[in-house]
C-alpha cells in the first residue's frame, strides 16, 4: 500500500474482532515504530506489549474509572493487543551529558524547551498506527485517565517513566464504523491550517 493511501485510510478504530493478532505482526509494527526520529539518537522510547486475554482484562480492571465505568460491551470488543509507548527521559539526559552535546545545557531536564522524550514517543506511536493500517489492522490511540501508576506498578514499570498514551491494535470488527469526534466533526480545510509567510 502506498504511504498516501495508508495516511488517508488511517482512523481511530474502537470496535475490534476478538481474533488474536500474531506476535510477529506486532513485532513488525513496533520495529517500524522504533525507527521514528529520536533526539540525539537517545532512543528513550520503550514499548510494553499486553497481548493475552489475562493481561488485557487486567489492563481494563486497573484503568476503568469506578465513577464513570466503561460500557462492558466496549471492553468486550476492545483491542486484542495493547501497547504502552513509554517515554524515558533518562537516556536523553545521559545523551546530552556527552561531550558532543553538553554545550547545549540539556543535561538537565529543566533546560529542555519541550520534552523530546515525549515527542519521540508520540512520533513512534504515529508510525505504529500507520504500520498497523499497512498490516491490515485497526489502531486506536487513547489515554489513561485513571489508575496509571497502579497499572505501571503492576507491570513492573520503574518510577519516573510513563506512557504517553495507549495503542490498541486488532482486527476491525465487521460492524465497526466511524465513531468519536472524527465522525461528528468536519476536517478543517487545508487553507485554514497552512499559513505561508505570515499568520
Amino acid at each position: 500500500m502506498e504511504l498516501t493511501d495508508i495516511v488517508r485510510k488511517r482512523r481511530m478504530i474502537r470496535r475490534f474482532d476478538q481474533r488474536p493478532v500474531p506476535s510477529e505482526t506486532i513485532d513488525r509494527i513496533l520495529d517500524l515504530a522504533r525507527r521514528a526520529p529520536t533526539a540525539g539518537f537517545a532512543q528513550g522510547v520503550d514499548f510494553l506489549v499486553l497481548d493475552t486475554p489475562e493481561t488485557i482484562t487486567e489492563f481494563w480492571r486497573l484503568t476503568d474509572d469506578p465513577e464513570d465505568p466503561m460500557d462492558p460491551d466496549d471492553i468486550a470488543h476492545g483491542p486484542t493487543v495493547i501497547v504502552l509507548p513509554i517515554a524515558d527521559k533518562r537516556p536523553y539526559l545521559a545523551r546530552y551529558s556527552e561531550a558532543d552535546k553538553i554545550e547545549y545545557g540539556m543535561d538537565r531536564e529543566e533546560n529542555w524547551p519541550v520534552n523530546f522524550w515525549e515527542i519521540d514517543a508520540a512520533m513512534a506511536s504515529m508510525l505504529a498506527l500507520l504500520a498497523a493500517v499497512d498490516e491490515g489492522l485497526g489502531g486506536w490511540f487513547f489515554g489513561i485517565a485513571t489508575g496509571e501508576r497502579e497499572l505501571l506498578d503492576h507491570l513492573g514499570v520503574p518510577e519516573g517513566i510513563r506512557p504517553v498514551g495507549v495503542l490498541g491494535f486488532g482486527y476491525r470488527a465487521e460492524d465497526e464504523g466511524p465513531s468519536g469526534s472524527g465522525a461528528a466533526r468536519k476536517r478543517r480545510a487545508l487553507e485554514e491550517q497552512v499559513h505561508r509567510t505570515t499568520w
